[in-house]
């Protein structure tokens, strides 16, 4: 599956990451690029899960067992606050992902996946505000309920 095509607008595509290594004339070197990219490749439905899955574990943390915990929880500082922790950890796991399932043995590759687990991190912050606005539509909570229709 070409689901890394997702993070184009962020980490470029393949042929942005491997040119400089064909640039150098190294033959070698840009086999390892496009191999190291279709590892990658193979792992993206894993880095898309991670921020499906934190997206809306989050969000429902947030709006039933946290804002049903005594204390008043369900104003817009505790949403933002839980949108930044949705941002972080999703950037967190991903890059941990990735190091790990696809270690960084090139120039560039870490970098490649930095920017990989910040637009994943993004996907995952909008994936955020758009369940909480669907929760607080049709949902049951007494969270913050500014997205109300």
């Amino acid at each position: 599956m070409k689901l890394l095509k997702l993070y184009n607008w962020i980490a470029g595509s393949v042929n942005d990451f491997a040119r400089p290594f064909k640039q150098r004339e190294n033959e070698e070197l840009y086999k390892q690029a496009k191999t190291f990219w279709s590892q990658l490749e193979n792992s993206s439905i894993v880095i898309i899960l991670i921020f499906v899955f934190l997206g809306i574990a989050l969000a429902a943390y947030y709006y039933k067992p946290y804002n049903d915990a005594p204390g008043r929880h369900y104003t817009l500082k505790h949403w933002i606050i839980f949108l930044l922790i949705t941002f972080i950890l999703t950037f967190l796991v991903t890059l941990g992902f990735e190091y790990f399932a696809v270690p960084p043995k090139l120039e560039g590759a870490l970098m490649l996946e930095t920017k990989i687990a910040l637009g994943n991190a993004i996907y995952a912050s909008v994936f955020y505000f758009v369940v909480s606005v669907v929760w607080c539509n049709i949902g049951p909570t007494n969270a913050c309920r500014i997205f109300k229709i």
